[in-house]
Formats: structure tokens, C-alpha cells, sequence
């Protein structure tokens, strides 16, 4: 059967999605890397003023699905919609047959929103029924979308993506950056832990900061966290920071990109992802690819993606973190046996194998005797 011509509609740019602007990159660059790429158009919307609320609302809600009617209407032969994330799960109504990427359902597992906000949200995530097949980052959300939006298994794929190899390696001094000076300044008197992403409800660094306090009052351990991405002091968490007295001990770097990530992963001791939530958690990968070992919470995916490559908590026990963590920082034992196992687990995850079921996934819903 002859493959149909995949249009491919991104996010917008102006949403600044960060982790789901650099997975559209990795899904385009593993198809258009096989040896015969199938036909592929990215769909594109003017981004222009898109960094204003309503007109990001309408370029999204509205101009963007005519805009993919335009297209369709454009081609001669038959078209495959694949929307690359859940939030757009509304351009399924555009074109049949239609694949949506779905990347996280925490509003409805760890909800960051209220009242009316979460209404309008879980109606827009509701909005991936019109496709014809739910492609989830984990076995894990695969689950949780047949249960929250009430699908038959089916019509939902689990598909693990992978990580870019060519940035995270466990021996790359190529590849580090001007952040490497800093982290290595700080590793030569003190422990470091690192923590990556944002600071909402669901990342659980409340968690991750008393951890850091026990480790330091109670074993004795002058370690410091460092944090990339959203900044610590002077958030929302700056209290609990000036109540543990840690002030000096969180060290922040700010957003960086994926090659000082990298150094920072194989400068530091241990990453700390405490996250109570994760549809996929990309950092536990990249950290285990930089031969660093992982200490994270027993929640949601996080078992599923970090395999035996990682040591786990409960969730919200500070204690049990702190001595995880304490474990790897002091016992050579434990760091090498962990470091081993996790450039293993990553062997599991590959941008290559991702294209080629989704490919499989691509000739399932295009045939005719596909159910739509």
C-alpha cells in the first residue's frame, strides 16, 4: 500500500513549549532520516504577534485549521494529519485520517488549574477523540488516556521516543560548554545535585529542597542543588528556601541549552527528579546517557523510563530522598552499578525505532479498511 503524504502541524512557536518544540524536532529529523523518508509537509502559521493571548487564540483556534483545510484541499492525493501535541488535539477535525500526539494528562492526575480553567482545558484535551489514533510517550499515559477520555485501547499507542545521542554522552569533553567552569568549581568542594525544569506544583521541589537540608544537617553532607530551567531564589519557593537556610546551597543557571545540560549532567553527582508527575521525563534519560546516576520519585512513568538504571522514593518522603541520595553521593558501590545500569536502560529508547512504528502507525489508519 502506498504511503499517504504526511502534513505535520507543530505548536506554535509563541507558546514556548520548550520540551515539546525540541520532540517535534527529534520526530521530523528521525523520519526524514530513514532511508526512504516518506512525503512530508510541516505546516506553517504566521507566528507574528502570536506572543499576544488572543491573537495566539485565534492564529491557534482558528486560522490554523483553515489553514490545514487549505493545504489538504491543495494536494491531489490522500493526506495524513499528525498533530504533534494534545493541546491541538482540535485541528483532528480538520483532516481524516489523523494520528495526535498526546504528551502529558497531569490536569487531570496533579492539576495546576481551577474551576473554569481546568474545565476549558480538559474540554480541549478532549478534543483528541476526533483522532484517529492517540500516539502517548508512555505505556503509562496510554492508560491514563483510555480512562480519562473513555477510548478503547485500540485507538491508543504507546510509542518511547529517545534522546539526542549525539548531545548526551557519557564522555563528551567536546561538547562542553562555558557552563562547565562553573560546575566543576562547585563540584571540587562540594556534592552537587542537579534538578532540571520548571517549578510547578507537580515537580514536587519542596520535596527535593528539605531533602537538601537533611542531607546537610542530618548526614552531614555539604551538598549543593543545582537548578537548570525555571530559577529557585525568588520563586515561589524562596520561603522554604530562607526557612531551611539554604540560600547558599541553591545554586541556580537558568535556562541553557542542550549541550550545557549535557555538562552539567556529567559534571554533577546525582539528578534529583522528585517529579510527582511525568508523561514521558526526558531528564532521566539524558542524566543516564551522561553516566549520571538518578534518584527519582515512585510516580507515574517514572519506573516505566528509568528501569533499574535508577534508585526511587515515595513521592513526598524527604527522608527516604535524602537517603538515596546520600547513598549515591558516598558509596562508590552503588554509583557504578547504577551508572552501568542506566547507559543499559537507554539502549531502550531510540529516535529510529520511534519513526519506523510510527510509519506502521501511518499505513494502519490510511487504510481503507481502517475503521474511521
Amino acid at each position: 500500500m502506498k504511503e499517504p503524504h504526511i502534513l505535520f502541524a507543530p505548536v506554535l512557536k509563541a507558546e514556548g513549549w520548550i520540551s515539546i518544540d525540541l520532540q517535534q524536532r527529534n520526530i521530523l529529523e528521525a523520519l526524514q532520516a530513514q532511508t526512504s523518508p516518506p512525503s512530508l509537509s510541516i505546516i506553517r502559521v504566521p507566528e507574528r504577534g502570536a506572543r499576544v493571548p488572543m491573537i495566539r487564540r485565534f492564529l491557534r483556534d482558528l486560522y490554523y485549521p483553515a489553514r490545514i483545510r487549505s493545504e489538504v484541499a491543495a494536494r491531489s492525493g490522500p493526506s495524513l494529519l499528525h498533530v504533534s501535541d494534545h493541546s491541538y488535539g482540535h485541528l483532528c477535525r480538520a483532516n481524516r485520517p489523523c494520528v495526535v500526539n498526546c504528551n502529558d494528562l497531569h490536569h487531570f492526575v496533579t492539576p495546576d488549574l481551577a474551576g473554569i480553567a481546568l474545565w476549558r482545558w480538559k474540554q480541549r484535551a478532549a478534543t483528541m477523540r476526533h483522532a484517529d489514533r492517540v500516539i502517548t510517550v508512555s505505556e503509562n499515559l496510554a492508560r491514563e488516556v483510555c480512562q480519562h477520555l473513555m477510548l478503547p485501547p485500540e485507538r491508543v499507542t504507546a510509542l518511547h521516543g529517545g534522546i539526542d545521542t549525539d548531545v548526551f554522552r557519557q564522555h563528551d569533553s567536546g561538547h562542553d560548554s562555558e557552563l562547565a567552569p562553573k560546575v566543576a568549581a562547585i563540584r571540587k568542594n562540594n556534592p552537587v545535585i542537579l534538578n532540571i525544569g520548571s517549578n510547578i506544583r507537580r515537580k514536587n521541589l519542596p520535596t527535593v529542597l528539605r531533602a537538601l537540608a537533611i542531607l546537610r544537617d542530618a548526614h552531614r553532607l555539604d551538598a549543593r542543588l543545582v537548578k537548570i530551567g525555571t530559577k529557585l531564589h525568588g520563586s515561589d519557593h524562596q520561603p522554604l528556601i530562607d526557612e531551611l537556610r539554604l540560600n547558599d546551597a541553591v545554586i541556580d543557571l537558568g535556562f541553557q541549552t542542550p549541550q550545557q545540560v549535557a555538562s552539567a549532567c556529567r559534571l554533577s553527582g546525582a539528578l534529583s527528579f522528585a517529579s510527582l508527575y511525568e508523561g514521558f521525563g526526558r531528564p532521566t534519560l539524558e542524566a543516564q546517557a551522561c553516566g549520571l546516576p538518578c534518584v527519582l520519585a515512585d510516580a507515574s512513568c517514572m519506573r516505566e523510563i528509568g528501569g533499574d538504571g535508577a534508585l526511587y522514593h515515595p513521592p513526598t518522603n524527604e527522608r527516604e530522598l535524602a537517603a538515596q541520595l546520600h547513598r549515591v553521593l558516598t558509596d562508590t558501590t552503588v554509583r557504578a552499578d547504577l551508572i552501568q545500569r542506566g547507559l543499559k536502560n537507554i539502549d531502550r529508547f531510540s529516535w529510529t525505532n520511534y519513526a519506523s512504528r510510527l510509519r506502521q502507525i501511518y499505513r494502519q489508519v490510511s487504510s481503507p479498511m481502517s475503521d474511521h
